[in-house]
């Protein structure tokens, strides 16, 4: 049932008109929308993993907001967006993955000391970035994380092994932001 609050014509309305309108107010205006209608058939396997994945989000959104340690919710309350609450800004991060968006490898000559660079964004914060360096042959030579320049976005890895044979080796970069959620990227020398 549709209710009025507020004016003597149209007010806030809430509620549902029948079985085919909803009124919300949200941020202070009325919003009106089509009823979401039954499920007529069960949902696919794509469907039940998104599902579960919302669910999970839900859970570490939750966790953030009642958390006794609210230095999380006040981190995330300092980069809300226009109508988001903490609650769908933990989801947001939650769901979205950081991405590792470029791996410079041009200094790279299979030396120790030699730098790689890594461009890694979340549309949050990015809180590690890793790097493995794989010989032509498959075997890991090296793994460890690179160092953030000041931008934090720019991320440095040095070298820490020679290799006696970079071309074709291959470089990988995971990047893993706050709720752990991690992105990578490969390129080969």
């Amino acid at each position: 049932m549709a209710h009025s609050d507020n004016s003597v014509i149209t007010g806030k309305l809430s509620g549902s008109l029948g079985k085919e309108l909803v009124f919300r107010d949200w941020d202070g205006k009325t919003v009106v929308a089509k009823s979401p209608k039954k499920r007529t058939k069960d949902p696919s396997v794509d469907q039940l993993a998104i599902q579960r994945r919302f669910l999970i989000a839900s859970k570490y959104a939750t966790a953030v907001k009642e958390s006794p340690d609210q230095s999380m919710a006040k981190a995330y309350e300092r980069v809300l967006k226009p109508r988001q609450n903490i609650f769908s800004r933990a989801m947001e991060d939650f769901l979205t993955l950081p991405t590792v968006e470029t791996i410079n490898a041009g200094s790279y000559k299979g030396l120790v000391g030699d730098k790689i660079s890594i461009i890694a964004v979340d549309d949050y914060r990015v809180t590690n970035v890793r790097v493995e360096i794989i010989a032509a042959n498959g075997i890991i030579l090296e793994t460890g994380n690179a160092v953030v320049n000041p931008s934090g976005i720019d991320y440095v890895y040095t070298a820490t092994q020679a290799n006696n044979l970079p071309a074709g080796s291959k470089i990988k970069a995971f990047a893993t932001d706050v709720p752990g959620n991690e992105g990578m990227l490969e390129v080969t020398v």
